[in-house]
């Protein structure tokens, strides 16, 4: 199997030679490597734990290669070797570890990075996050940063258990909980109600997560609509995570969570942003809902589900779901090209 030049890249930058002798199984989406794991019957088992399909096709399919004794067979097969000395084996010799898969990040990002699923010799798992060149190493580093301010002061943010800073690469280890399942919307907002802080609800336009998006809407009447519709208003204030997408959000056999990927988390954000994003993901992403089907979804959910109409109050949403989601969708301007049109079409109150 050929190589993407983009796959190659970041591998060889991280130690992976693909004139080395190992044999590896590989699962591809788009044309580009997803998942690399070595080409063991077990360990393409325990890796394929780590890539979390929500769509019914591809679970199906990663299920019958994880049970089947041949399943891996499936997979296409390289050729390949981890180098000494490089990131990838550094960091596996300093944890003392068996490496059982690499998961690759977004293709289309500069700043790619790569997620490693490793194995004690007691059986315990732990995932090390990793990052090479100066744009990966500062949304590591970012990362890095939040989990050792905030790991402490939520149950459900890992804690770091091992820090590698290089001249070119950085990474970090967490926990990693084996067999993770899926997580109810009821434990979701059990969650995100943990996040906001023991103090006084404080006025919407005080978050400077909210001004900064209002600052960035162009039209100017909707600008205005946001700001006016936001006046007086109090909201309870918040862990933001940015990202609280169902695939970043792991749960174990005993019901335990973990919130992982908080590269984009700040320690003072609004409440509500997350849950809408997590919802209107699960509904397009998930059950490839249109966009505006999508968010037609999540308002109802926001309006007649017993825990979301819950939450809402709790934030100080009630009666305000439209704003809570039309702004929603101007805060994801960056990363959503039709974010402003979904904006404009939540129907208001």
């Amino acid at each position: 199997m050929k190589m993407d030049v983009k796959d190659k890249g970041i591998l060889a930058a991280l130690g992976f030679d693909d004139h080395g002798e190992g044999s590896w199984r590989v699962l591809r989406r788009g044309g580009h490597i997803l998942l690399l794991v070595p080409d063991c019957a077990s360990l393409v088992s325990k890796g394929l734990q780590l890539y979390r399909p929500q769509r019914l096709p591809a679970r199906l399919f990663v299920g019958a290669v994880s049970r089947f004794p041949f399943g891996r067979f499936l997979l296409k097969r390289i050729k390949g070797s981890i180098s000494n000395g490089a990131a990838i084996q550094t960091v596996l010799e300093t944890t003392e570890a068996t490496l059982v898969c690499i998961l690759l990040g977004n293709p289309s990002q500069e700043e790619r990075r790569i997620i490693l699923l490793a194995e004690t010799g007691t059986g315990h798992h732990f995932i090390i996050k990793l990052g090479w060149g100066v744009l990966a190493v500062e949304k590591i580093s970012r990362e890095r940063k939040f989990l050792e301010i905030n790991a402490g002061r939520n149950a459900v943010i890992p804690s770091l258990t091992r820090v590698w800073r290089e001249e070119q690469w950085e990474a970090f280890a967490i926990p990693y909980f084996d067999a993770p399942g899926d997580v109810p919307v009821e434990k979701i907002c059990e969650v995100l109600k943990s996040w906001c802080f023991d103090s006084p609800a404080v006025q919407l336009s005080n978050l400077d997560e909210w001004m900064e998006v209002i600052s960035r809407i162009s039209d100017v009447k909707e600008r205005e609509y946001l700001i006016n519709r936001s006046v007086g208003l109090k909201i309870k204030k918040s862990l933001s995570h940015r990202d609280f997408a169902p695939w970043n959000v792991l749960s174990s056999k005993n019901g335990d969570v973990s919130v992982i990927d908080w590269e984009f988390g700040r320690e003072e954000g609004v409440p509500g942003w997350d849950l809408v994003h997590y919802l209107f993901l699960s509904a397009h992403l998930v059950d490839r809902l249109s966009a505006s089907e999508a968010s037609i979804r999540v308002v109802d959910l926001l309006e007649s589900k017993a825990k979301c109409v819950e939450l809402v109050k709790y934030w100080g949403w009630a009666g305000n779901v439209d704003l809570l989601v039309k702004s929603y969708f101007y805060s994801m301007s960056e990363q959503m090209e039709d974010s402003a049109e979904l904006a404009k079409a939540v129907p208001a109150a």
